[in-house]
């Protein structure tokens, strides 16, 4: 299993800003359209409902951080 890039988090943003399907949007980044669909569940805003990055980025980080260490 891979994880999204921030790379990718700033190009999801990028295209649902110019309104690119979501089923476009995964071919561009190269993943299922169940992992982009999973991560605007996860990392949308909840008052605007927008997709931004940098708060997408930092909840996958504070996730990750609060996993038990092998």
């Amino acid at each position: 299993m891979s994880h999204l890039t921030r790379e990718q988090r700033y190009t999801i943003s990028v295209l649902l800003e110019q309104n690119f399907s979501k089923s476009q949007i995964a071919l561009f980044i190269k993943k299922d359209k169940s992992v982009l669909t999973r991560e605007l569940q996860r990392n949308c805003d909840l008052r605007s409902g927008k997709y931004d990055a940098d708060l997408a980025q930092r909840k996958y980080e504070k996730r990750q951080k609060a996993k038990p260490k092998r």
